[in-house]
């Protein structure tokens, strides 16, 4: 668990259960739009990495078996069900399942509470104004998730201040994370000079294990892209 009690994880809970949907606001439609676009933009940019089939059966046992396909295949198989939401179409949904995925892939993050938190992250640091979006659909539905065990229907929730400042917790400004962030654009930089191949021989002559290359090779593949503003 990320540094929060459960205590904590019941409050982002019910955060979620007891708040109102904000999906029908203008604040939460013009959210939902910017978020959509952003999805639709991502999805493009992925469908040239990889080939993404949309199927209605849950197709991974775990993150482990998702990742082994995505490496061995160069396929991701996304799950299409419990996609009604009042904030965009089933389609859209969809999309924003595939892309939220692959940040599972790319930052090498399990479908835990603590991963989910990840993959929050991530998020947040590609599109920072839609934090408050990432925080009600990835970190508050994940908390639901895990007090409950099951996962409660799509809304969009602002949360209130005292979930505000749970998840101000999730925010990546620890020592660990920096090191990550230079490891991934240091990366970023070497794929100007040697291939995706010579850069995980590079990453394992530095002891760095296979599944972290990977996974660092994608990160900085996506970094190369926002260096070249692809990903706005």
């Amino acid at each position: 668990m990320p540094g929060i009690t459960q205590d904590e994880l019941k409050v982002l809970s019910e955060a979620y259960l007891k708040g109102m949907d904000a999906s029908g606001s203008r604040a939460g439609q013009d959210m939902a739009k910017a978020y959509a676009d952003r999805v639709q933009r991502e999805f493009r940019k992925l469908q040239k990495k990889i080939h993404i089939e949309f199927t209605e059966r849950d197709p991974y046992a775990g993150h482990e078996q998702l990742v082994q396909d995505v490496l061995a295949n160069k396929r991701m198989y996304v799950y299409t069900g419990f996609s009604d939401t009042p904030l965009w179409s089933p389609e859209v949904n969809w999309m924003a399942r595939a892309v939220h995925d692959y940040d599972h892939v790319t930052a090498n993050t399990d479908f835990s509470f603590g991963g989910e938190v990840h993959a929050f992250q991530v998020a947040t640091t590609k599109a920072p104004l839609l934090e408050p979006m990432f925080l009600s659909e990835i970190a508050l539905q994940a908390a639901v998730q895990v007090v409950t065990g099951s996962f409660a229907a799509q809304k969009l929730v602002l949360s209130g201040p005292e979930a505000t400042r749970i998840a101000a917790q999730f925010r990546r400004n620890d020592p660990g994370a920096t090191k990550e962030a230079h490891l991934v654009w240091d990366a970023a930089g070497a794929l100007q000079f040697m291939s995706p191949e010579e850069l995980m021989m590079q990453l394992g002559a530095q002891n760095i294990d296979f599944k972290n290359a990977v996974a660092l090779v994608l990160a900085a593949e996506t970094a190369q892209d926002l260096s070249r503003g692809e990903a706005r």
